[in-house]
């Protein structure tokens, strides 16, 4: 009996077992089957958060916020138009513009695109909820770059833009992936390995929308390390202002450590523009006659004009061509070699030594100067100063300038060197072309007395002080550049100085410097260090086609130099 009912319970069980199997495999064989593909296991990235830039007292120059962004997946859209409508309807943006960015970001079929960034919280909770069902489509949540002061510091900050494919084929093997943010200029591009962060990602699975419907597994994205800048935010800000309605650069270093204290070019531009989704403004930026992505202080090559007066009145005295007290006669106009070389004050200086040429920025007497030292012992002080060579500040895409000498016009342009290049030359113009921080740098040589330092803009990573590199000890006699000193004292605090618009007290010495071009107005340059009795601090401003020296850069620096001292005392 118990056998009989064992078999009936056996034969039973087998038939039902049959027909489930029947049931899942053929009469909802087909819904299973999309229920496996559509139902699988995905990663996504989570992004290492960048560490932080901070000026010199730990203000924030560059942080992080949380941020919402339209994300769809590639893969899992079932009706792309659908999706363009809604972001349509939503934000206004047209669906060309749409159509270019899917475009443009699109990577991979398995890779999140970013359609909308900086939605507000409220609203992307709203567009999660009203949406939920549309397949492909993201409501996403991750921390973006932000620039709290906008475009203050922005050339020396830099900006972040997309991982490019040639970037993300050398850098793949250290964490990048295809939407990653990567620093394309300034310390963003520098401190880039120390800055980006270790990312994370998570293991989930989602439906057939695309939606996660299940969190297997979490692994944390780590945070970059801080950088910490030697500038100081008030005085950029100040400096800002003062340059804002020029095109050009402002500079001040600290003359005892190369700490660059201040670091301005205008225009500038404000780098939370490179992480959002407004393209028509950063094209708009890219191709803007302005060049406001320029860094001048590094990038911009320009004649230096009158400012140059200053090395070739070191390497005469230096290499013994004259002595500080040589007199020439200044009629307004010099002649040689069949030519008429003019001074800026056209009814002339009169006798003059060295100390009231370059205290009135005397042409002629500069004239008959570098004829008398000649271009070799003119480019081997400027060699030593280093013009002609990046100062190897710690910053991306840094120019030369152009050291000119007879051997580089016998190779660059097969000619010989003639004594009007020399006369050229002389006075900051010709072939030699300098960059800003070259300038600032030879200026701090000078305030120093014979030190050469190298442009530091890092102070520490996370707390662990950056390498400090010792000084470069000049082969200069230290009366000669006192003696320059003094007259760069004169050229601001005598009453015939050219650059007495920027006395201010403290005493400060400069130089100003007024470049000829080839197009427009003369370039204008001034450059000195405060306070003259025990110099702290050297500093450069130029303004493009600003016309001289003595008006518009020697406005900027006494109102920087009245801020500077003010904030000193507080």
């Amino acid at each position: 009996m118990f056998s009989k009912i064992y078999k009936i319970f056996l034969t039973l069980s087998i038939a039902l077992i049959i027909a489930r199997v029947f049931y899942f495999q053929v009469v909802r064989g087909s819904y299973y089957r999309e229920m496996s593909l559509n139902n699988y296991l995905r990663v996504l990235p989570l992004s290492g958060y960048r560490g932080n830039i901070l000026d010199r007292y730990g203000r924030e120059l560059a942080g992080n916020r949380l941020n919402f962004s339209i994300q769809v997946l590639p893969d899992r859209v079932k009706n792309r138009d659908e999706i363009f409508e809604i972001i349509n309807s939503e934000f206004g943006i047209n669906v060309e513009e749409l159509e270019d960015i899917y475009r443009r970001k699109f990577k991979a079929p398995f890779a999140p695109l970013t359609l909308v960034s900086d939605v507000d919280f409220e609203k992307a909770l709203f567009l999660k909820e009203k949406y939920r069902d549309i397949s492909g489509l993201l409501i996403s949540e991750n921390i973006k770059r932000y620039y709290p002061n906008g475009i203050v510091a922005s050339h020396l900050l830099g900006y972040l833009g997309e991982i490019s494919e040639n970037e993300l084929r050398e850098l793949k093997p250290y964490g990048y992936r295809y939407s990653s943010y990567i620093g394309k200029s300034g310390v963003e591009k520098e401190f880039e390995p120390y800055l980006k962060g270790s990312d994370g990602g998570m293991l989930v699975k989602v439906d057939n929308q695309g939606r996660i419907i299940e969190i297997l597994n979490r692994e944390e994205p780590k945070r970059g390390l801080d950088v910490y800048l030697t500038i100081d935010l008030d005085l950029q800000q100040k400096a800002e202002e003062l340059l804002s309605p020029y095109t050009g650069c402002f500079l001040a270093m600290d003359v005892n450590t190369g700490e660059i204290i201040t670091a301005v070019s205008s225009p500038n531009f404000d780098p939370n523009l490179f992480i959002s989704s407004d393209n028509y403004k950063i094209s708009k930026l890219l191709s803007s006659k302005e060049k406001p992505l320029l860094n001048r202080a590094i990038q911009g090559e320009y004649p230096l004009g009158s400012v140059f007066k200053l090395l070739v009145a070191v390497a005469a005295l230096e290499s013994g061509a004259i002595s500080s007290g040589d007199r020439f006669f200044c009629p307004g106009h010099f002649k040689y070699g069949g030519r008429s070389y003019k001074c800026w004050n056209s009814s002339g200086h009169d006798w003059q030594d060295l100390r009231q040429a370059i205290a009135h920025s005397c042409n002629i007497y500069f004239y008959n100067t570098g004829l008398k030292t000649g271009i070799e012992s003119i480019s081997y002080y400027a060699n030593i100063f280093g013009f002609g060579h990046k100062t190897g500040v710690e910053l991306p895409y840094e120019k030369d300038g152009l050291l000119p000498s007879s051997d580089w016009k016998a190779k660059k342009i097969k000619e010989h060197w003639y004594p009007g290049d020399t006369i050229n030359v002389s006075i900051g113009q010709g072939y030699l072309l300098v960059t800003p921080m070259q300038v600032l740098r030879f200026i701090v040589a000078l305030a120093n007395e014979g030190n050469l330092l190298k442009p530091k803009v890092c102070s520490s990573i996370s707390g662990e002080l950056t390498y400090k590199e010792e000084p470069e000890a000049l082969p200069l006699l230290i009366r000669n550049i006192k003696f320059i000193k003094r007259a760069m004292r004169d050229t601001v605090n005598s009453p015939t100085g050219t650059g007495q618009i920027a006395k201010v007290a403290p005493a400060i010495a400069g130089k100003t410097g007024t470049a000829q071009t080839t197009t427009g107005k003369s370039h204008a340059w001034f450059a000195g260090f405060a306070p003259y009795d025990s110099p702290n601090i050297a500093f450069i401003a130029f303004v493009e086609h600003g016309g001289g020296g003595g008006y518009a850069t020697a406005r900027i620096s006494k109102e920087f130099l009245k801020y500077y001292y003010k904030k000193s005392e507080l």
